[in-house]
């Protein structure tokens, strides 16, 4: 069923980038000679939109669309006629290309942005919050609660106020083995927390009573908290805060690709982290992205349309960032070579990505054995 919900959610997002290359293109005065959902051989003819063939194919997977004279051997191309993609002019070809990833990245960015709407939006805390406690940590065998904050510690007849995450670790570091009186407040909001004192007495635990992955308190701070506005402000913050968040993760991404090319430049191996289609299917069957909820379902694969968004970008011809680099070079080299040079790198592209794909999923199925 994982394999299922994954091969329709890439489907879903291919199909979204192809609309955007379809409507860029009917907009800029290209025939698209057919939208095809999945991929040849052809299965059936479903209509005809405007001399648009639909069409249904046998390959249950994405879909494509092709326009009149994209795939034109570079001899052909010298004869465009109006309405081919190789008649329309530089800036229109760019807009056509990059249509594609940016329908992509709004769909990812519109994802987040219902998200936040639903659940709030993530406002940057300051004060030491509770967000998990250890089971039977000494936190927990006080009955300190989550969702409180940590505001200040005394030992003896000494108070000290704690206001962030450092002051807390700081005293208990200092305070390891020892009884002290931890203070909290409860009534919590993503500014503050604003209900009455309670005061524990615990012992942080020494290095050695401590088990690894935890501290001595057996408590995880959270640094952000959702908030709410007033109804009518939410989908506007949503789509912003959205918005925000796709553009970070389209940096994380890239600085990603980065450090992937030089680890392969530096030692021939790939990132341990980078995962593909095997990968990702493995991922999702481990932590149940699809079991959890639609919400959760949603972040997984505007996560994912961001992903295609950026790869999709990358200037290696066939990908639609090659090709934009290569029709920009149009401006200022002659045509006619641009366009033989990017027919002859397009194949060189589809080889050397043909080859990545292989290799990561092989060592994807490795790791599954």
């Amino acid at each position: 069923m994982t394999i299922v919900l994954i091969i329709l959610a890439l489907s879903l997002l291919i199909i979204i980038h192809e609309l955007g290359h379809f409507f860029a293109a009917r907009w800029r005065g290209i025939k698209v000679e057919e939208f095809g959902l999945g991929y040849p051989p052809l299965a059936v003819k479903l209509f005809t939109w405007k001399g648009t063939v639909f069409s249904l194919n046998w390959i249950p997977f994405g879909g494509f669309v092709r326009m009149a004279g994209e795939n034109d051997l570079p001899e052909a191309k010298k004869k465009s006629v109006v309405g081919t993609y190789y008649a329309a002019t530089v800036p229109s070809r760019l807009i056509v290309l990059l249509a594609g990833v940016t329908c992509n990245f709004v769909f990812g960015a519109i994802a987040f942005a219902v998200i936040f709407t639903r659940f709030g939006i993530p406002q940057e805390l300051h004060d030491a919050r509770i967000g998990w406690i250890a089971p039977d940590s000494p936190a927990a065998q006080v009955g300190i609660q989550t969702d409180t904050s940590i505001v200040a510690f005394s030992s003896g007849e000494q108070r000290v106020e704690t206001p962030d995450i450092e002051s807390v670790i700081a005293f208990v570091q200092e305070h390891r083995g020892q009884e002290i009186s931890l203070i909290t407040r409860g009534d919590c909001d993503a500014t503050a927390c604003s209900g009455e004192e309670q005061v524990f007495q615990v012992k942080p635990r020494t290095v050695g009573e401590t088990p690894d992955g935890e501290g001595s308190l057996g408590v995880v701070f959270t640094t952000s908290a959702p908030r709410f506005y007033p109804t009518w402000q939410m989908p506007v913050r949503g789509i912003i805060y959205g918005t925000q968040q796709a553009i970070k993760m389209g940096e994380v991404i890239l600085q990603a690709l980065g450090q992937m090319v030089m680890t392969l430049a530096q030692t021939g191996k790939l990132e341990q982290d980078l995962a593909g289609p095997v990968g990702i299917v493995s991922q999702a069957e481990t932590t149940g992205v699809f079991q959890e909820g639609f919400f959760v379902a949603l972040s997984f694969v505007g996560m994912l349309s961001i992903n295609l968004a950026i790869m999709n970008l990358l200037p290696i011809p066939p990908l639609d960032g090659g090709k934009a680099l290569l029709t920009a070079f149009e401006s200022v080299i002659n045509r006619r070579v641009i366009q033989r040079i990017e027919f002859y790198l397009s194949y060189g592209g589809y080889v050397v990505l043909l080859g990545l794909i292989i290799m990561i999923t092989i060592r994807d199925v490795y790791r599954l054995f």
